[in-house]
């Protein structure tokens, strides 16, 4: 989030969390680069099908929904698929509840860190992985977002005059 073409708010984000989560995951299972880069490319794929805005014109945020691509992926999941598949919505399940958390409007920086502090004990849980987010997230970004929620957001110190990639905020 941090590299300069990425914008505040951008479907971008949609595919950020679950490269990440693919990105950790492959590290910790020892996946070979070639299968690594194969499922990074569906994760790449699908994240393109979800289009701008979706956490208000269809109630569910990207994010979100990057969890249910990462978890599907990672586990070859499909349609047809039995347990995997019940693993898959219910990580976006999670992801949504967190979301729902703080009122909007969207900040798709929050959401990405709602999602993975919500969704990593049931990931890690379901696929036997040990992945961890940083305690104690603060965020880096509220200066670039009109919209920020302040105080009603849990990332949010406003003491905090940090600086992204070198970018004065």
């Amino acid at each position: 989030m941090d590299l300069s073409f990425v914008p505040m708010h951008y479907p971008y984000h949609h595919y950020i969390l679950p490269a990440a989560l693919l990105t950790a995951s492959a590290i910790e299972m020892k996946m070979q680069r070639q299968e690594f880069e194969k499922k990074l490319e569906i994760i790449k794929d699908r994240s393109k099908n979800i289009l701008a805005g979706f956490c208000g014109f269809y109630g569910a945020c990207g994010s979100a929904v990057g969890t249910g691509i990462f978890v599907s992926v990672l586990t070859d999941t499909s349609p047809m698929s039995d347990k995997t598949w019940q693993w898959t919505n219910q990580a976006t399940a999670i992801s949504l509840q967190a979301i729902v958390s703080v009122p909007g409007p969207r900040c798709c920086k929050l959401t990405g860190y709602l999602v993975l502090e919500a969704s990593l004990p049931y990931i890690n849980e379901k696929l036997k992985l040990h992945l961890k987010s940083d305690d104690g997230i603060v965020c880096r970004y509220y200066k670039m977002n009109a919209e920020c929620k302040k105080n009603a957001c849990p990332y949010y110190k406003a003491d905090d005059d940090l600086e992204i990639a070198g970018r004065s905020q």
